[in-house]
Order: C-alpha cells, then sequence, then structure tokens
C-alpha cells in the first residue's frame, strides 16, 4: 500500500520559481510589482524584488498573484440536483451508497480547487464520506482542496434531523443515524469525543429552526447542552461552527447569544442584531455570511416566514463590518454553485472593498481555522497555496472568476 500511495502522490521540483507581475500578497496591503517567490518543497522559502531565476519558472509576470482562496462554508459532497430532495437525505442516512455518491463527487472536488479555492470547511455530509474524501486527497490519490470537515451536524433532539420531519416512517425511523444526536451534557460530550476520534476537524452545532415556525417556543436546546459541546471541542483542540435560525425573533436571538457566549468560534449565516455584534466583539466570534444562500432563497423564505431575509441579512453584515467584526467566507454550496456571486454581493450589496471581500476568503479565513501561520498569505514559511487571475480583482472582484493558475501546498494543478 506505501508503493501506491507514493506512486499517486503529487510530484514536485524540488524548487519552482513564480515570477509575479504584481503580487498581492495579503489583500488590503500595497500590490508589489514584479515579484519572484521561490516555493521549495511545498513552502514558500523566499520573495524577492525583480525577477530572479531561470530554471523551473512559472510565468506569471502578466498577472495578478494572490493566496489560495478559502471557502468556510460548504456541503461540497452533496450533489445539487439533491439539495431540496428528502429522499437523498434518507438516504445518506439510513442505506449510504457511499461509492456512486464518492464518484459523483470527484469532478465537483477539482472544479472547486480550479476556481481558486485550495481549502474548504465542509460542514455537514450526510452520506458520511467527506473523511475518505479529505483523506483520499491528502494522500494525492483524488485532486481537490485541502479539506477541514465535520461529516454530522450536532444537534438535540427536536433538531432539524430528526426523521419525521424528513418524512420517514415511523417504523424506519431506527434507520435514520445522525451521530451528532445528543441529549444532555454527558450524552453531547461522548458524541463529540466519539467524532473527533473518528476524523473531525471542526465541529458543526446546528440549533434546531423551531422556533422559527412555533411562534412563543423558545429554543430547544439547553444551555448546558451548547456550553458541553463547544467546551468539549475546544478541550480536544477543535473549532465550532454555529448555525443559528440567526435573530428574526426574540427566541432565535438568545440563541445567537448562547453560542457566541459558550465560544463558539464562527456564527454561521445569520442574520445577526446589534446585541449579536456587540457579543461577537466581546467574545472574538467571526462571522460566515453566506450572503448568497439567502439571497437565491429568499423568495422562498418570503413565503415561508414572511419577511425578506436578504435584505435583513445585508444590514446585519454591514453593521458588522463596521463594528470590526471579522467576516468570513462562504458559500453553503451547493446552494450558491459560483463563489463569484459571493465575492460580488459583498462589494455590491454590502458595501465591501473588493481587498475587504477577499480578505474574507483568505487571511480571515485562515485566523478563523486557526492555520494563520500556514495559510491566508503569500509569506515567507507558508505553504505555497498561490493562485493567479488575469485582471485586477481589487479594482473588479468578478476578476477572481479567472483563474488561470493554481498551486496547492507547492504543487500545480492548473497553469504550466
Amino acid at each position: 500500500l506505501a508503493v501506491i500511495f507514493c506512486a499517486a502522490s503529487p510530484v514536485m521540483a524540488e524548487t519552482i520559481t513564480i515570477h509575479a507581475g504584481y503580487l498581492v500578497a495579503e489583500p488590503g496591503k500595497p500590490v508589489k510589482k514584479e515579484q519572484t517567490i521561490i516555493v521549495e518543497n511545498g513552502v514558500i522559502t523566499a520573495i524577492k524584488d525583480g525577477y530572479i531565476g531561470a530554471e523551473n519558472v512559472v510565468d506569471l509576470r502578466t498577472k495578478y498573484v494572490l493566496p489560495g482562496l478559502i471557502d468556510m462554508h460548504t456541503h461540497a459532497t452533496v450533489d445539487a440536483g439533491d439539495l431540496a430532495e428528502v429522499a437523498a437525505v434518507l438516504t445518506g442516512f439510513a442505506v449510504n451508497r457511499r461509492p456512486p455518491e464518492i464518484f459523483s463527487a470527484l469532478p465537483r472536488v477539482k472544479a472547486i480547487l480550479h476556481s481558486g479555492f485550495t481549502t474548504i470547511r465542509n460542514l455537514g455530509d450526510t452520506l458520511n464520506y467527506t473523511y475518505d474524501l479529505r483523506n483520499a486527497i491528502n494522500r494525492g490519490q483524488v485532486e481537490g482542496p485541502r479539506i477541514f470537515a465535520s461529516e454530522p451536524q450536532f444537534e438535540t433532539s427536536g433538531g432539524d434531523y430528526e426523521p419525521f420531519s424528513r418524512g420517514a416512517k415511523p417504523e424506519a425511523e431506527f434507520l435514520f443515524k445522525n451521530r451528532g444526536s445528543c441529549d444532555g451534557v454527558i450524552d453531547c460530550r461522548r458524541a463529540v469525543r466519539s467524532e473527533i476520534r473518528r476524523g473531525a476537524d471542526v465541529i458543526k452545532l446546528r440549533l434546531s429552526g423551531l422556533p422559527l415556525f412555533s411562534p412563543g417556543a423558545e429554543g430547544v436546546e439547553y444551555a448546558d447542552e451548547i456550553a458541553s459541546i463547544i467546551n468539549t471541542a475546544h478541550k480536544l483542540g477543535r473549532t465550532v461552527a454555529a448555525h443559528t435560525p440567526g435573530s428574526h425573533t426574540p427566541s432565535t436571538a438568545n440563541l445567537n447569544k448562547l453560542v457566541i457566549e459558550a465560544g463558539a468560534d464562527t456564527l454561521e449565516h445569520g442574520p445577526v442584531n446589534d446585541e449579536d455584534i456587540a457579543l461577537m466583539l466581546k467574545h472574538g466570534t467571526a462571522y460566515t455570511i453566506t450572503l448568497g444562500a439567502f439571497y437565491n432563497s429568499k423568495e422562498l423564505i418570503q413565503k415561508m416566514l414572511g419577511y425578506d431575509i436578504y435584505a435583513k441579512s445585508i444590514k446585519g453584515v454591514k453593521a458588522a463590518h463596521a463594528a470590526g467584526v471579522p467576516l468570513l467566507f462562504g458559500t453553503d454550496m451547493p446552494v450558491v454553485k459560483d463563489p463569484v456571486q459571493e465575492f460580488k454581493l459583498m462589494v455590491d450589496d454590502a458595501g465591501l472593498t473588493p481587498a475587504e471581500a477577499l480578505r474574507t476568503a483568505t487571511i480571515n479565513a485562515a485566523v478563523a481555522l486557526g492555520k494563520e501561520s500556514q495559510l491566508g498569505t503569500i509569506s515567507v514559511g507558508k505553504f505555497a497555496d498561490i493562485i493567479a487571475v488575469s485582471g485586477n480583482p481589487l479594482e473588479d472582484i468578478s476578476e477572481i472568476g479567472n483563474v488561470t493558475f493554481v498551486m496547492k501546498q507547492g504543487k500545480i494543478y492548473k497553469g504550466e
């Protein structure tokens, strides 16, 4: 097996020289012209003024060169055609025909990498094969981005993944297995410990949306259950991404407050209000804003809840940004299929500059992952995750969709 793995691993020249015409080493900081980046064994070892070296040279002298992008909220193992299919969710838990699903994911993760995203955080996979996919990518057997994953979404009974709420017959409910389901402090500790042992890089906490549809209902979860999940993850060196129903009602606003005060590392989706923002600043919570997910589903949610969730989300993002809450890029893929849409909504609707939007998918994301020493900027000592685009994304953010070159940890996957 060792021989097979070695043969399948990426083959890299010992030293690669990149001539960068316009180096955006960290979005928001000055662009440097005519730079040479030296890559050795997957790591950036030097950045020099001028074009130096003549062997193993990658010519990007007409390009804008940036750090590899990071998508902090994906479900890349979910096929877009199955997104709204209850049967697909039930099949994932109860039957789990993994090989066909894995094969269908291979071109998807390759496309993600080729679009410039060298890292993703995959937050929920009912088919439970993200860990295997991540490991195959790490071994060089599959072409795709670096993955930080939580296969299950952690919840208590009464949560969104109850079998009856997904259409399972009572006699079939025992087949519906979500490893993240737990009740009470002890059981939630057990579930988190077990999942980390199984291979979780991050813990996805999903609070029930029941209060949205049941006026007067408080959150399903108890504060000690939320704290148990978060504290156990932190004890074992994992971050926690918290999906909440957002601050729509007093009850759901209280859920945001509970997870922020309990120490969740990132808040997913929102919307958020002023009290949330103050608490996020106090506790150092970052915000994965997923504007495209709200934009693409606003008509459906308008029918379900009776208000414009996108407008409410934009208002919260603007306020969070003005206050200094770290914003993170997330597509909620496959809800958003084209990442350029998310960038454009940040700039056109939420008022971020192109540089600020790019920071959400580079250094901000790396800090939230706890990997800022390896990812997020083009800096000496960090992984050589480097992309290039044809035009200037600092003037026109849509240029980030014109990726011509992708390197992940020193291995070239797109371009020559």
